[in-house]
């Protein structure tokens, strides 16, 4: 995959993804462009990454590449930031919440989010990226997805993808971001039965720094809940929380930073 930067009419700036089909190995990486395609033409938030148009290049009728206009982000991803600034973390983290509440509003699960795949700009936008992997409901599922420090068990036991893991990897980014640790230690482990999914109890996040919040402390811990019938009952809620401890630190939504300023 390569990522190039365009320069359009009237000044506008967009990024153009080139995937190259070398051989049959990469035909993954096309299927997933191509899809990836089809999930932002059904989604339309401030913090989802837009994806204009696409398409398929040929040579004597074999497909050789996808190419993909899309948005130009001009920031870096999280995990390149070396800022937990807790305040600043709860502003981007209220935004990444509103953007999964509008995927999954519309029968979209994301499958792999984490710090790698949310974008802060240097005008402080969020942006949620790669949807390469996400699943659309009533879509045929039958492979596990996910990047396994941030997997929810039941991605990884029983091929699950919906509202719910979604929280889970939403939960385990926050953490990872929060405390420079994985709350999935070591990953996923393999059960009794063999299954993937099993792993070593979950240290809260305020163990690692006593100046979190105790309700951010909860929401994070809560995502996280093996169980994913007790964890939160949407992002929706989960917003809301982070919009209260936000409120409670003092901050407004504008007080976010871009991904130059204090990092």
């Amino acid at each position: 995959t390569i990522l190039q930067v365009v320069e359009k009419a009237l000044g506008r700036t967009f990024a153009l993804k080139v995937v190259k089909r070398q051989s049959v190995d990469d035909d993954i990486y096309i299927a997933q462009a191509l899809h990836e395609l089809e999930v932002a033409q059904q989604l339309d938030h401030r913090t989802l990454l837009k994806i204009y148009d696409g398409q398929t290049k040929r040579k004597w009728l074999r497909t050789t590449g996808v190419e993909l206009l899309m948005e130009f982000v001009d920031g870096r991803t999280l995990d390149d930031l070396q800022s937990r600034d807790v305040g600043q973390l709860v502003l981007v983290f209220s935004q990444v919440a509103s953007g999964l509440n509008h995927m999954h509003r519309r029968g979209v699960y994301h499958g792999d989010l984490k710090p790698a795949n949310i974008m802060l700009s240097r005008a402080g936008a969020v942006k949620i990226i790669d949807f390469g992997t996400a699943w659309i409901r009533g879509q045929p599922k039958d492979r596990v997805q996910g990047t396994p420090q941030y997997m929810a068990p039941e991605q990884a036991s029983d091929k699950v993808v919906d509202d719910r893991t979604d929280l889970y990897n939403f939960g385990a980014t926050m953490y990872r971001l929060l405390t420079g640790e994985y709350a999935n230690l070591g990953g996923l482990l393999p059960s009794a039965n063999g299954a993937l999914g099993a792993r070593s109890k979950v240290r809260p996040p305020i163990g690692y720094n006593p100046n979190i919040p105790g309700t951010l402390n909860e929401t994070v811990m809560a995502c996280l809940d093996p169980d994913p019938d007790r964890r939160p009952a949407g992002a929706f809620e989960v917003k809301h929380q982070l919009k209260a401890v936000a409120k409670y630190l003092g901050l407004e939504k504008d007080d976010l930073r871009g991904s130059e300023e204090g990092d």
